[in-house]
């Protein structure tokens, strides 16, 4: 899918650099620090070079931090932003054209078949992994009331048995009189399916988020803690943990200081983070999602009411 200077580097004396001993060559590669795409244009400079590096899918050039995917809402036009070396990469893939960021876990991201936040009732939801351009679908979920996805995580590898995907959203509650129909408040839900024997199970299951009696609100989840059988989810001051065997809540105040919590453009204004970006939207909303490396808050920046280019973004872990 990406693309990089990298791949464009003329290695004009690659027999000899080919013959060189393994042990030195990955000596003086090393000092390069090549990430995901540079990895990969070392091993087709030849046979040598490809024997000499593991490759992705094998476990080489894996990131500690997350990568920042974006792109304008429902292009097929994506950006990949390496924090570390602070370099971007860019491609296309139908996969991303018309579709929604949900979250990401463990170099998966989750995403909608629709980028339109219109509340329906039928919503299609798949794993994708950017990296490797691996699409799996997941099961339809038809909701008893019109909704709006907002985010979705996994607990898991989504190639392995006892893994839950989980898709958050506003639930909204229609009564019709006549031709008007009033709207109440929605309530935040999480509907959750597992996968056991290969397969996903059909059925979605679903459990509502305790609101504390605050007003509901699109973007006031501040991050998302997914692990083997629960999910975390910050908001208003608390910690909620969800149990998927048992269903169960467990309600905690957050931690004022949340040692894990990592933010690449802390401190930096809207201005600087669109430069160092290369893009020029009028909002930027980055989801952020925690699995057992790093966690990222949910963020919004730009100028309300004045959205004329809106780019959504994801964190996500380098892994095949």
């Amino acid at each position: 899918m990406l693309s990089s200077h990298f791949s464009q580097i003329c290695f004009s004396r690659r027999d000899s650099w080919g013959s060189l001993p393994q042990d030195l060559l990955r000596s003086s590669t090393n000092l390069l620090n090549p990430n995901f795409t540079e990895g990969g244009a070392l091993r087709g400079v030849n046979t040598h070079w490809r024997n000499t590096f593991l490759s992705f899918r094998e476990g080489g050039f894996v990131e500690e931090r997350p990568w920042l995917l974006y792109r304008e809402r429902g292009s097929r036009v994506a950006h990949f932003y390496d924090p570390v070396r602070e370099e971007l990469h860019h491609g296309k893939d139908p996969y991303l054209e018309g579709a929604k960021f949900l979250g990401s876990t463990l170099g998966w991201v989750v995403m909608s078949n629709s980028s339109a936040i219109h509340r329906r009732q039928d919503h299609q939801a798949f794993l994708y992994n950017p990296f490797t351009s691996q699409r799996y679908q997941l099961p339809l979920l038809t909701t008893d009331n019109p909704c709006v996805i907002r985010y979705g995580v996994l607990t898991g590898d989504p190639r392995q048995d006892n893994t839950y995907a989980c898709l958050l959203a506003d639930s909204f509650h229609e009564n019709n009189h006549m031709v008007i129909a009033h709207m109440h408040a929605p309530s935040r839900q999480i509907y959750y399916v597992a996968k056991s024997n290969g397969d996903w199970d059909q059925n979605w299951s679903v459990t509502r988020i305790p609101t504390f009696n605050h007003p509901i609100c699109g973007s006031t989840i501040d991050s998302l803690s997914p692990s083997v059988d629960k999910i975390s989810i910050i908001l208003w001051g608390h910690t909620l943990d969800f149990t998927f065997r048992t269903q169960n809540w467990n309600v905690s105040n957050t931690q004022e200081n949340d040692t894990i919590e990592w933010n690449p453009f802390h401190g930096q204004s809207f201005d600087q983070i669109k430069h160092r970006l290369q893009i020029f939207p009028q909002t930027l909303d980055i989801i952020g999602t925690k699995t057992d490396r790093e966690r990222v808050k949910n963020r919004t920046w730009g100028a309300n009411n004045q959205i004329v280019s809106y780019t959504d973004g994801v964190w996500v872990e380098v892994r095949a």
